[in-house]
């Protein structure tokens, strides 16, 4: 469109780049590259903010909250007390202790609690794993643990290993039904949103107490097959690429709607019935026990992270994610990136286009996890678009930075500086390729500029033809005309090409009069300086053109060319016959409303140009004045005369206008009429001469 301004070769290079960063962005994505990845879980933790669903009726949490800490006093309690309260769960179906009991205490208090344990006959108990341990395990307390291993584990698979435990003690651990791991891991933010699934301790596979949970509520066994996939019986747990299971957090107040204080239980004022057939978790949210984790909905206790994952696996609300969506979408974000650079010019659009895909991508992630608990990764696809927008907008800039230079030294010599504003916030509005188009075009040339310049130095020509020259093309880029090219002293200029120019006869009519009131003011100079005065025709046409670059692929000028331009040039030379400053065609006389003008227009002639078989009406311009108006009537009257052959009374007429050149133009050409009529008369002058 502006001749290549970019090399192909370099917008491809710009393109590739795009694709290169958008496949490093999604290798950020799968390995998990810091700060990025932090960000992209920050980003989708705002998922959990739309989470409208229940925590599942069948599970409840006895919480040592500060309400039981101020009545039984500083954890840990007496164990006696701890199982004169679990004595009162009788009726639950699973019993699920979210504490460890590694310390031998009284005989009498240990053996209460393991006693309460073994009567419930449904508790699993929890150990934590640890990174560094002085205590020795005995053998038997791993003996009875290893019986609440998952048996079908491969053994490929990358779950953590762990080289030191924290069991309970031996009374303890024989009386809980299974055992598992109440260990948490945060994610590399320190916000904890997933659920182990396990630990390896001596070859065997312990599970999370929440899975232990759900083996005893629904009596199903867990194992994990060798693609890494959890089961509880026929149902399969979404594992992430973490190997570890999402968590769906609910809103916070709907936990508290599960809790329980532990004084309440101990007291009785909590219904046996409230515990029936469910899964009640029995654990510390004291903040001084330090029990506390950071998630993405702030700062809860920590058997809150066993209750969701719980939850979630009956609600089968366990949130889900892939890495294939994942990619897909930033995938669509370079083609969204592409497409916007391809059609969409402006960049204000463009811009709100990527917000577009931005909202579109956010609204598309909460459809999935609202309707189907489906993670989809809200950053990476935003922060791709992001990345290559900031480079699509920086290319364009330099693009259009080039093209406004370009444009200015193309096109800042011959078009108004409002014309050049135009192009250069909008170039799509320019087309330089051809076309057809209707233009009003203006001649103008210099009277005896040959026999001038003979006479004249080279160097006085030139300053001559500058004094001349400047101020003539600032009246045409004034009025939005198109200086189209000089010819000598000759002048050509366009409007309505190559922007769209309202009224563009009209303006073109202006600038010939203007032009004219100019030459006298330079006339006066010329005189002073050079002792002569200048003399000019102008010749102005309106019609269809073909405007466009004409040229050689290395030099080119954008013209117009056709019937139109030679015709507006034709006129421009009849200003000699009928010795006149100006002159235009019918075709421009059609299109203009007079009355806006400080001029009026007289019909010339009826004259058939140089090269043409069609006749074409002439009119020249008259200063408007009451003697201007009687000049116009007199003529146009006497004009009427002479084309229906009354040349007889035509003359009487023009005899009364002689001030008037056409008036004693025509005034001649009657007389030779008189003296040889013609045998054939049309009313039409063809002009032998250009």
């Amino acid at each position: 469109m502006f001749g290549k301004l970019i090399k192909e070769k370099h917008k491809y290079f710009f393109i590739l780049s795009l694709f290169v960063i958008t496949f490093v962005i999604i290798f950020f994505k799968l390995k998990r590259i810091e700060p990025f990845y932090s960000l992209s879980l920050r980003t989708s933790d705002l998922y959990f903010r739309f989470n409208a669903r229940n925590i599942n009726k069948n599970v409840v949490l006895v919480v040592v909250d500060e309400k039981s800490v101020n009545y039984f006093g500083r954890w840990p309690w007496d164990r006696r007390v701890l199982a004169k309260g679990l004595a009162k769960l009788k009726k639950a179906r699973v019993v699920v202790l979210d504490m460890v009991f590694s310390e031998n205490t009284s005989r009498q208090a240990d053996l209460s609690l393991a006693n309460t344990i073994s009567s419930l006959g449904n508790v699993v108990c929890g150990f934590f794993v640890r990174l560094v341990s002085t205590q020795k395990i005995s053998p038997e307390i791993v003996d009875i643990m290893s019986d609440s291993a998952l048996l079908r584990v491969p053994e490929i698979l990358p779950f953590p290993t762990a080289k030191y435990i924290e069991p309970n003690i031996y009374p303890v651990t024989e009386s809980c039904l299974l055992v598992g791991t109440f260990n948490a891991y945060a994610d590399k933010d320190n916000i904890f949103r997933h659920y182990p699934v396990g630990f390896v301790y001596q070859g065997d596979f312990y599970p999370s107490i929440g899975i232990q949970a759900l083996r005893v509520f629904l009596k199903k066994e867990a194992w994990i097959s060798d693609k890494g996939e959890l089961y509880i019986g026929k149902k399969r747990v979404f594992i992430d690429d973490t190997h570890m299971i999402p968590l769906n957090f609910y809103k916070f107040e709907k936990y508290r709607k599960h809790m329980i204080s532990f004084v309440d239980l101990y007291k009785g004022k909590i219904s046996p019935e409230v515990f029936k057939n469910k899964i009640v978790i029995v654990g510390i949210s004291e903040a001084g026990v330090t029990d506390i984790r950071a998630t993405p909905i702030g700062q809860i206790p920590g058997p809150l992270l066993h209750l969701t994952f719980i939850s979630n696996f009956l609600n089968n609300e366990i949130l889900a994610s892939s890495r294939i969506l994942d990619v897909m979408f930033i995938f669509f974000s370079l083609i969204w990136i592409l497409l916007n650079y391809k059609f969409i010019e402006t960049s204000y659009y463009r811009i709100f286009s990527y917000a577009g895909f931005a909202f579109f991508n956010i609204f598309t992630g909460i459809f999935l996890y609202r309707f189907y608990c489906v993670k989809l990764d809200l950053f990476f696809p935003v922060f791709n678009l992001a990345i290559l927008g900031l480079l699509i907008e920086t290319y364009t800039s330099l693009v259009k930075s080039q093209q406004a230079r370009f444009l200015k030294s193309a096109f800042g010599t011959y078009l108004s500086e409002k014309l050049l504003d135009v192009i250069i916030k909008d170039p799509s509005r320019l087309k330089l390729g051809g076309e057809k188009k209707e233009v009003t075009v203006l001649f103008s040339d210099i009277r005896g500029f040959t026999s001038l310049s003979e006479k004249l130095k080279p160097e006085v020509l030139v300053e001559l033809l500058n004094h001349y020259l400047t101020p003539m093309t600032e009246i045409i880029l004034k009025n939005e005309g198109t200086l189209d090219k000089y010819i000598g002293d000759a002048i050509m200029a366009l409007w309505n090409a190559p922007l769209d120019v309202e009224d563009h006869p009209k303006k073109a009519l202006y600038t010939g009069y203007q032009m004219l009131i100019k030459l006298e003011e330079i006339n006066q100079f010329f005189i002073k300086k050079y002792g002569f005065r200048l003399n000019i025709g102008i010749g102005i046409n309106t019609g269809d053109v073909v405007v466009g670059n004409m040229g050689s692929e290395k030099r080119f000028d954008y013209t117009a060319i056709g019937d139109t331009v030679n015709l507006a040039s034709r006129l421009e030379g009849l200003n000699k016959i009928y010795q006149t400053n100006l002159l235009f065609s019918e075709f421009t006389y059609e299109k203009v409303n007079f009355n806006e003008l400080p001029f009026i227009a007289v019909d010339v002639d009826f004259v058939r140009v140089k090269g043409k078989e069609q006749p074409v009406r002439i009119f020249t311009i008259l200063e408007k004045s009451e003697e201007s108006e009687k000049t116009k009537e007199i003529y146009e009257s006497a004009l009427k005369d002479y084309r229906e052959g009354n040349f007889a009374e035509a003359m009487e007429k023009f005899n009364l206008i002689k001030s008037f050149p056409p008036a004693c133009i025509m005034l001649k050409r009657c007389e030779e009429l008189l003296k040889a009529p013609p045998e054939k008369w049309d009313g039409v002058f063809t002009a032998k001469t250009k």
